[in-house]
């Protein structure tokens, strides 16, 4: 089933393959290049099923920041965060959420988001809008 994942990535290159990886997977995505623009996404009428998000990016707020923002919206929306440069400490992650470390094999990826996926899936009984509720 195609789902509708969020890619945030200030790094054109990275973003395009991620992209591409994650259009490869079977999924259809949204791209932004920092989380302000990724917030008013998150914010308009866009179903996300997933959001995959890099840590530090230029802007009001980094990767940790937006995830927490988008949590406080819609707790249940899965999301992947990814850096090369830092891990978040045990336990400082929901269980709907998971690190992924630069660079990442397609494997790992896939994995990673079937594994949110399938925790979203059994979590609600049908799609949600980005404020949590039933359409």
């Amino acid at each position: 089933m195609r789902r509708r994942v969020l890619v945030v990535e200030d790094d054109d290159i990275l973003r395009w393959l991620m992209t591409e990886a994650v259009t490869h997977l079977g999924h259809d995505v949204i791209e932004c290049a920092n989380a302000d623009d990724a917030l008013e996404k998150f914010s308009g009428d866009q179903r996300l099923a997933l959001v995959i998000t890099d840590v530090r990016m230029p802007g009001h707020m980094d990767g940790i920041d937006l995830a927490k923002a988008i949590w406080a919206a819609c707790p249940e929306l899965p999301v992947i965060i990814v850096s090369g440069h830092m891990a978040p400490a045990p336990g400082f992650l929901p269980a709907n959420a998971r690190f992924i470390s630069k660079p990442c094999t397609l494997d790992e990826l896939s994995r990673t988001m079937n594994q949110l996926l399938c925790i979203q899936r059994s979590g609600q009984n049908g799609p949600r809008t980005p404020t949590g509720g039933r359409p």
